[in-house]
């Protein structure tokens, strides 16, 4: 069953009985780990308990395809049901995997409780179709936040304090946000701090005090990424780091458009024209954006695109592993993509 991302809350309140696993995934990396996080407070979840509640990685079920059944399948000594964590996300993982979760779920009982947090599988994923049309899963996609959406919740916190500003002074504002949650959610709780002792705050001042997390400095570090302008890449990854923009949002974003590349490039080996391909793929890309596209498509080939990849992951590994210095290993990251970029384009 699809429930919407901000019904989820309210829904599991009265009706979590009735289901046996929840799937959150989408785009919005951000939101996922939000609602991850409230439904494990909500239930009074101890993560750290290890009678009651197991916790599961890709990794885990690459070594071993049955552990999970045999999780679901072991009773809690001390609770109702038992828990069942799925960390999906920062790994890629193959069918045989899916396979696994589904037919887990389907041997599943009401003595336990399955979370599955992943990335943005897609709508054609053969795990979100069976979540979606089963009756025991609760299937949550959790989609990136829009201008509009972000305009609408600065309209109401503005209200809290008695402030009206004009609808293009709204919009403006609006455009600084993230469109990921949990970016967003530091940002307008330094908004509220902020208005608490400044009820009379001006443009000038709200301007200046949020952060400005719009997409632009990372759509840049990945565009000269792409095209191998190493300098110009490390120079808007140090306005994200000013930005206080996570260093996964910058991975995460790396991601979706070296996936996006990969996409086209086995559009094109398929014999699809790129004219025809560019107009129709999706997401759409925008048209300012389709040149830069086009130009990168020549150089990076699926090998190339594989490899930087697999390096991309495994940076994201290891920016949570708290071993290492996100920002310097994900700095590394774009270094090396750069260079490498930059050695492909060259005569």
């Amino acid at each position: 069953m699809k429930i919407k991302s901000t019904d989820f809350l309210e829904f599991i309140k009265f009706n979590l009985n009735n289901y046996n696993f929840i799937l959150l995934h989408g785009p919005n990396y951000g939101l996922v780990n939000l609602l991850y996080n409230n439904v494990l407070n909500k239930l009074s979840i101890d993560i750290n308990d290890p009678f009651n509640v197991s916790k599961i990685n890709t990794p885990k079920m690459l070594d071993d395809p049955s552990i999970l059944l045999e999780e679901l399948s072991t009773y809690s000594l001390m609770a109702n049901k038992r828990i069942v964590l799925l960390d999906l996300s920062n790994t890629s993982f193959n069918k045989k995997i899916i396979d696994s979760i589904i037919l887990s779920t389907k041997s599943q009982t009401n003595d336990s409780l399955l979370i599955i947090k992943a990335d943005n599988l897609g709508g054609q994923n053969e795990l979100v179709k069976f979540t979606n049309y089963s009756n025991q899963g609760i299937l949550v996609p959790c989609y990136e936040e829009e201008v509009n959406q972000i305009k609408a919740k600065l309209i109401n916190v503005l209200r809290e304090f008695n402030l009206n500003f004009s609808d293009n002074f709204l919009l403006s504002l609006s455009s600084k946000f993230s469109n990921d949650s949990s970016i967003n959610t530091m940002e307008f709780e330094k908004l509220r701090n902020f208005l608490t002792n400044n009820e009379t705050a001006n443009e000038t001042q709200l301007l200046e005090l949020v952060t400005d997390n719009s997409t632009t400095s990372i759509n840049k570090i990945i565009n000269y990424c792409a095209i191998g302008d190493v300098k110009n890449a490390l120079f808007f990854f140090n306005k994200t780091i000013d930005a206080s923009v996570s260093s996964i949002v910058v991975i995460r974003a790396l991601i979706k458009h070296f996936k996006l590349i990969e996409k086209i490039q086995c559009e094109v080996q398929n014999g699809n024209h790129i004219d025809n391909i560019m107009k129709n793929i999706k997401p759409p890309i925008f048209f300012k954006d389709r040149p830069s596209i086009i130009f990168q498509i020549k150089y990076w080939n699926l090998q190339k695109i594989n490899l930087i990849l697999k390096r991309f992951v495994d940076t994201e590994i290891k920016s949570k592993s708290a071993l290492f210095s996100d920002k310097l290993i994900v700095a590394q990251l774009i270094l090396s993509t750069s260079v490498m970029a930059k050695n492909l384009i060259k005569p």
